[in-house]
Parts: C-alpha cells; structure tokens; sequence
C-alpha cells in the first residue's frame, strides 16, 4: 500500500458537524472546495512563500499550502478546508470535497515518478482507489476500484514542454484520463489536471514545490575595534620597611629569688 490515509485527512480538514462532510450532497456547490467565505480567494491574490499548489475547477481557485510532508509524500491545505495529498505530483487522496478519493494503492512503480522515462516509450499501470461522497452514504462508498491505466506523451505546441496523457478504465468509472506537463529540459511536471472522484470536475494543479528563494541575508554590522587595554599601573614606589632588631630577653629570675647574672665582684 502506497497511501492510504482518509482518517487523517478527514482530520485534517475539520470533519465535523459543520464541516462540508457533514452537509448532504446535493446541498454542496462544487466550488466550495476553494472557500469557506467570500474573503477566502482574496487571502490568495499573493503568492505563497513556500511550496504549494495552484488549485482550479472552472474559474475558481485557491492556493493550497503545505502542511505535512514524508519524503514525496505530502499533504496540502486549501483555506476552505479542503486537504489534498499527493505522492510525488500525483493526487492520491482528497477530502472535505462532495466526491472524495478515500485512498490509492499501486501495484507496482508510478510511471509519473520518472516521467522522463515516458518519452522514448509508452507505460502500463495499475492501481486500486476508494471513493465516496461527503454524505457518508454506504450506498455511495466504492472499495477496491482497480483502475488500468496507458501512459504515453506527446510534443505540445510549446516547444520546451511534453504533455504525459494517462488513459485509465474502472469498473463503473468508464474511461478517465488524467494529463501532466512537463518541462522537457528539466522533467520536472510544473501542471497537471488529475480526475478526483466520478460526477465531479478535473482538478488543474499548478505544481510550486520549491520554496521561494530566501532575500539574502544583510551583511552584518562592522564591530568597531575594540580600545587598546591600558598596562597597569605600576603604582607609586614601595618604601621598604626596616625589619625591627631583636630585643634581649631579659635572664630568667633564679627560683631562689636571685640572678642568674654572674655575680659582680666586690
């Protein structure tokens, strides 16, 4: 198993009782995915800092930033609430949408991880994707969908970019086809439109995953260099002290009250 993580996902984009997962499908505007009020577009009129994705269905869009990331593996979030994940650049779980991708399981490497590879020669894939919609309706719950998929590309009307066409068929799903551009020069994909649940839209994704160049770093400030330390003092000159003669004991008295003195001659 690849990914399989709609629980935290759901967490993730607040599931709740207020949450888009909560409210009955037929109740949703597809569009919601990208707002969860009127302000929400506008917080994305500048360019976000670090990675993130362009998201767009139709001629709404917002800006999902990272949130989580486990090598290629990784997690965006829209302000609206919407949490997409993605392996590579390849969309493997969706939530807080009407139709949601539960989970994705390969059998195998994803062609798309190496798409220079898809230049010289066609690929095969499989994969396994569970679905539902936000009503939580057993009846809507799909598990296990095997999707056989084609990989093949083409030149594009812009020289330096190859479109990567993956034509996939499910039981119940008929035919779904998914698009990548990539840079011919760096194969890198830099778009993409990517089916994310039947009775709903493509998602087109303008993949940003580096994060924006850093300003450079002010020089710093010069120290000025520090005063020259002053050489002690040698203070003033010691005069030196006279070391005291020593003063005669005075003879020990004799124990019969006499001097120990010789005796003075008469």
């Amino acid at each position: 198993m690849r990914w399989s993580g709609f629980l935290l996902l759901c967490a993730l984009a607040a599931c709740g009782p207020d949450s888009a997962l909560s409210v009955p499908l037929a109740s949703l505007n597809p569009m919601n995915m990208f707002a969860a009020s009127a302000g929400a577009l506008a917080d994305d009129v500048e360019e976000p800092d670090g990675p993130y994705l362009r998201l767009a269905q139709g001629r709404r869009a917002s800006d999902a930033r990272l949130i989580s990331q486990q090598g290629e593996r990784r997690m965006w979030r829209t302000r609206g609430g919407v949490v997409v994940a993605t392996d590579g650049v390849r969309v493997v779980a969706t939530a807080g949408l009407p139709t949601m991708v539960a989970a994705t399981r390969f059998d195998g490497p994803d062609p798309v991880a190496e798409p220079q590879s898809l230049v010289a020669r066609s690929a095969d894939a499989r994969r396994v994707i569970d679905v539902m919609t936000a009503s939580r309706d057993p009846s809507e719950m799909r598990f296990g969908i095997a999707l056989n998929c084609r990989l093949s590309s083409a030149p594009s009307a812009e020289a330096d970019t190859v479109i990567i066409t993956e034509t996939c068929r499910g039981e119940g799903l008929g035919v779904i086809r998914n698009r990548f551009w990539m840079d011919r020069d760096t194969s890198s994909i830099h778009t993409s439109e990517q089916w994310i649940g039947p009775r709903t839209a493509p998602l087109r994704i303008s993949h940003n995953l580096e994060a924006a160049e850093a300003a450079p770093a002010a020089a710093p400030a010069a120290v000025p260099p520090a005063a020259p330390v002053a050489a002690p003092s040698a203070g003033p000159a010691l005069t030196p002290v006279a070391t005291p003669k020593a003063t005669p004991l005075l003879p020990p008295r004799s124990p019969l009250g006499g001097s120990d003195a010789p005796a003075r001659p008469q």
